[in-house]
């Protein structure tokens, strides 16, 4: 439940309770079940994407770059379809899923311009990564696959392992600090990303607590769906996308 709401330049930041992201996944699994057969074409698009990235980092390791870095910049297009999804439901607007993969029209520029920014993180990551295995790795092993086998299983290591995932949650913190609520407040608004990005910002200061659980919830449910082989994404993805959505009207006052 909503406790106070915060207002400097950009849009009224509402404060959540602890739990309120649980509701968010209700609330999602609830747009899944109204509308199944849109909402799991986006979940199995999600499949098909990620398998693609395996089948080609598994043949092509040396495309892993390009292909991580092509998922990066279309993800939150794709997603606008899944946050349509619900706000079409919550208006009370006919569900096609044809409108919906047009959503993005919107606001071309500002979730473009996410896109490119997620593509940006993405790489630099990839850079600080490679950086850091091979100042720290002495070992043989010239798959990356072994690499990391090695790294994960030899206690030499241990420091190396510590330092990438340190860094490696650093950048995903800041990732997620900007993100939580960017891509639904650009479709639903016209406003630029640095405006998405502010509010964004505003919402993790005021709710720093639920949004650490939010964070906790994405990263458990979408290791699952690694685990699963990615088959768990095809209910996943719709699932976390429209829980997105139920964040974002949470958070964001109107």
């Amino acid at each position: 439940m909503a406790a106070a709401s915060h207002e400097a330049t950009g849009p009224a930041v509402r404060s959540i309770g602890l739990l309120r992201p649980l509701s968010w996944l209700a609330r999602g699994v609830g747009d899944l079940w109204h509308h199944p057969g849109a909402s799991l074409f986006y979940g199995l698009c999600t499949f098909v994407a990620g398998m693609v990235v395996l089948v080609a980092v598994a043949r092509l390791p040396y495309l892993f770059a390009a292909a991580v870095s092509g998922f990066l910049l279309v993800a939150p297009i794709v997603a606008t379809g899944l946050y349509d999804l619900s706000r079409r439901r919550e208006q009370g607007e006919p569900l096609r899923l044809a409108e919906s993969m047009r959503a993005w029209r919107r606001n071309p520029s500002g979730l473009v311009g996410f896109g490119l920014f997620s593509l940006l993180a993405g790489t630099a990551w990839q850079v600080v990564s490679v950086v850091i295995v091979a100042l720290l790795y002495r070992g043989n092993a010239a798959v990356p696959a072994d690499v990391a086998l090695e790294i994960l299983l030899n206690p030499q290591y241990l420091n190396l392992f510590l330092l990438y995932v340190g860094i490696g949650g650093l950048f995903a913190a800041i990732v997620f600090a900007l993100s939580v609520v960017s891509v639904p407040m650009l479709l639903d608004r016209q406003c630029d990303l640095l405006d998405a990005m502010q509010a964004s910002l505003a919402a993790v200061a005021a709710n720093p607590l639920p949004l650490a659980f939010w964070a906790a919830l994405l990263m458990t449910l979408t290791l699952l769906g690694f685990a699963s082989g990615l088959l768990g994404f095809i209910v996943l993805m719709p699932v976390l996308g429209h829980a997105s959505w139920h964040a974002y009207r949470d958070l964001i006052e109107p």
